[in-house]
């Protein structure tokens, strides 16, 4: 099989499970929602894997999908390296979420069963599309068709009105990012003239002489970044970065799996692709690059904050996620482009692990989400417990999970970077890194450690059938053993993550020294030593009280987009209803059929019935008329 015939089954296969499901599937027996729902994107994995071992590349085009005078859109589907490791995590780690998916959502009924599915399907087709899109439009296309997916999923328990609440907040902060990405598009093809990436990248290196920071902005810079900026907004609105981030621990309304791969992944990992694949653009747009980076660094820490405080664990979770897409902004922003996304392929793995084992969690107690009422389930799950415990050690940094291996990386090529803006991330994401080390812990504690809670609602808690505890523990397995794909954090060893990008997003320009490696280690040991201690450090918030309302109100940034945007719609939305549509525009209408009833009913007294009535009126009208002429005549 060509490879430019698998790279279009890649995104078939999804897209015809979706359609399977969404007609008739839900009327024809469960086993076959279960086969085909996770059956089609274990079918897409297989065809990534082929052009992997093949070491496929190409800019496939299939037929003319749009032409008018010199406005041509083909229907393209661009295969490179980058293009190939963001399938691989979609589909593998993906088809392991909706594997886990058919124990987790086994109560469902058959409709709703088959229509969870569906919309799994349509997610993962979304993301495929998005990130094997050769095309501004088809970009746009499977970025606003993840929004949709993402809003479909999130409330899916449509029965409850806080999933379809944070469901219309997901996709109206994602919709501002659609207007920001569609007017970057638009700006880039108006100076190139070219709706492909490959028509614009040939564009940007043609006309753009200079692209080190050290030179001074020329040629089409001002152009490039605006049309970067542009781009940008739609990447912070779908990877919840400041100040777009609200929507995502409202996310958590879904089912957990759809946490699990909204948060590990797919949708929130589109904005660190985004500023990869469009790197040509930002490497010229230098304060648009910088802003990524400062954008990811600040998010980062603001999350890891307010994560301190949170009890529901999918929020801690949650904000953990924006945390730690934060340092792929960050990553990306400095130009460790190959750092940024194997930390995204590392967060794949212990994210995806975390939500899958606090899915097992929650389904033994009930959907019980409150840590506080567990405790003491390291002696009763054991298997659940110790994968959630690998994916925490991940999270936290600590050797030899793949946490360790990624995120020290990203900090050490910021420290080894040298120059301010660099500094002022690592300096941030060290701090990060240690509040990850103590929010974690608590988490852990918290849920897994101690006596069972007295409020807890299931005295002896079942542990997770094999259909959802397989995927938990191939999960775990990545992620103790994933560094090995990248051991460079250590300053030696492998380096298979950056190798396979560098044909994409270029070579990495620098290197982390020894000192740079010891300052990661003393950093690992730090955020470790405060996972073990938050055990004996929980009770810090009654000293600080103003610190714990700060962070329980999420810095009150909902509170100031109620005050600021939705407060005031709402009442100009009420004035128009009372004072404009209700008295005008429905009166209006109203008034009109009111009109026309009356005039029916004085007319109908024109309709007696008699016979000699109706002479009478037509001899009465035959004199007028001829008086009229009459007169006419007279008169001219």
């Amino acid at each position: 099989m060509s490879n430019q015939t698998l790279a279009l089954l890649i995104l078939v296969f999804p897209a015809a499970g979706a359609l399977l499901l969404a007609g008739r599937g839900w009327r024809l027996p469960r086993i076959f929602t279960v086969l085909v729902g996770p059956g089609v994107v274990w079918a897409s994995f297989v065809c990534v894997l082929a052009l992997f071992a093949g070491k496929a590349s190409g800019d496939f085009t299939y037929w003319t999908w749009i032409k008018s005078g010199s406005f041509d859109v083909p229907f393209n589907i661009l295969i490179d390296n980058l293009s190939i490791f963001m399938c691989l995590v979609i589909t593998g780690v993906g088809g392991l979420i909706v594997s886990y998916s058919v124990g987790y959502m086994e109560h469902e009924d058959d409709p709703s069963y088959a229509r969870f599915f569906c919309y799994m399907d349509v997610f993962i087709f979304s993301m495929l599309l998005l990130v094997l899109a050769g095309n501004f439009v088809f970009l746009i296309t499977g970025w606003a068709l993840v929004g949709l997916s993402s809003y479909l999923l999130i409330g899916f328990w449509y029965q409850r009105h806080s999933a379809v609440v944070a469901a219309r907040k997901a996709f109206v902060m994602n919709v501002i990012g659609d207007v920001g990405m569609i007017l970057g598009s638009f700006v880039l093809f108006v100076t190139y003239h070219s709706a492909t990436f490959a028509g614009v990248f040939q564009g940007v290196q043609g006309r753009i002489y200079c692209t080190r920071l050290a030179c001074p902005p020329i040629g089409d810079t001002p152009t490039l970044e605006l049309a970067a900026f542009l781009l940008l907004v739609g990447a912070i609105a779908k990877s919840a970065q400041l100040p777009l981030h609200t929507w995502l621990p409202d996310a958590m309304e879904g089912p957990t799996p759809v946490s699990a791969l909204i948060h590990a992944a797919t949708m929130v990992t589109a904005g660190v692709y985004l500023v990869g694949r469009m790197h040509p653009i930002y490497d010229v747009a230098v304060y648009a690059h910088g802003a990524v980076a400062i954008v990811g660094a600040v998010t980062a820490l603001f999350a890891a904050t307010i994560a301190i405080v949170q009890t529901d664990i999918k929020r801690v979770l949650a904000y953990s996620t924006m945390s730690q897409i934060g340092y792929m902004f960050l990553a990306v922003g400095i130009g460790a482009y190959s750092a940024g996304f194997f930390h995204l392929l590392s967060h794949a793995f212990f994210k995806a692990l975390l939500f899958l084992a606090a899915g097992n969690i929650i389904h033994a107690m009930h959907d019980e989400q409150d840590m506080r009422k567990y405790g003491g389930l390291w002696n009763q799950m054991r298997p659940t417990s110790i994968a959630f415990l690998v994916g925490s050690l991940s999270l936290v940094g600590l050797i030899p999970f793949v946490g360790f291996f990624s995120k020290e990386q990203i900090l050490g090529l910021a420290f080894a970077r040298g120059d301010l803006l660099s500094g002022s991330v690592w300096v941030i994401g060290a701090l990060t890194a240690l509040l990850t080390g103590f929010y974690t812990g608590r988490m852990w504690w918290l849920a897994f450690w101690g006596k069972p809670s007295p409020q807890r609602p299931v005295e002896h808690p079942h542990e997770a059938p094999p259909v959802m505890l397989v995927p938990v523990a191939i999960l775990a397995v990545l992620a103790a053993v994933g560094g090995l794909f990248e051991t460079r954090a250590l300053g030696f060893g492998t380096s298979a993550v950056t190798d396979f990008l560098t044909s994409v997003v270029g070579p990495q320009r620098w290197e982390e020294s020894l000192p740079v490696v010891a300052i990661g280690l003393v950093t690992m040991i730090l955020a470790t030593a405060l996972f073990y201690g938050a055990m004996r450090i929980r009770p810090w918030s009654s000293r600080v009280p103003w610190a714990q309302r700060l962070l329980e109100r999420k810095y009150y940034f909902d509170d100031i987009y109620d005050g600021v945007f939705v407060r005031p719609l709402d009442r100009v939305a009420a004035f128009l209803q009372r004072d404009i549509e209700q008295p005008v525009i429905d009166a209006a209408v109203v008034d009109t059929g009111y009109l026309a009833r009356w005039s029916a009913a004085e007319l109908s007294l024109t309709q007696s019935g008699y016979f000699r009535n109706y002479v009478l009126v037509f001899v009465v009208g035959v004199v007028a008329i001829a008086g009229v002429l009459l007169l006419v005549r007279a008169l001219t």
